[in-house]
């Protein structure tokens, strides 16, 4: 019997500029693009890879955002094909840079 699982969150497709750094291993960011995201995380693709296991900070330029989203996550998993990488990432934090809220609700 085959058994469909529920997703905790739904997923979205964006194309999105994402920086990354690998904590505690690297100066410069990253760069990247998103290929979905979540509340529970997001998958990019990137020319550089990301250990998996290993924890990032994220920079994520939403375009309908007020703000920077910034996270920190860990790669679940990470795969190479013939172009480039493509990383998975669970949200350990999520937050925002600047004074207002990434979504203006109004």
């Amino acid at each position: 019997m085959l058994k469909l699982m529920k997703r905790k969150y739904p997923r979205f497709t964006k194309d999105c500029e994402v920086r990354f750094k690998v904590l505690e291993m690297e100066e410069m960011p990253h760069h990247g693009r998103t290929v979905n995201i979540s509340g529970g995380g997001l998958r990019f693709r990137s020319d550089v890879e990301a250990p998996l296991g290993k924890m990032l900070t994220l920079e994520i330029d939403l375009p309908e955002a007020k703000s920077t989203v910034v996270a920190m996550g860990k790669v679940v998993w990470a795969k190479k094909d013939s172009e480039a990488w493509e990383i998975a990432v669970e949200f350990w934090w999520l937050g925002y840079r600047g004074e207002a809220p990434p979504v203006d609700d109004r």
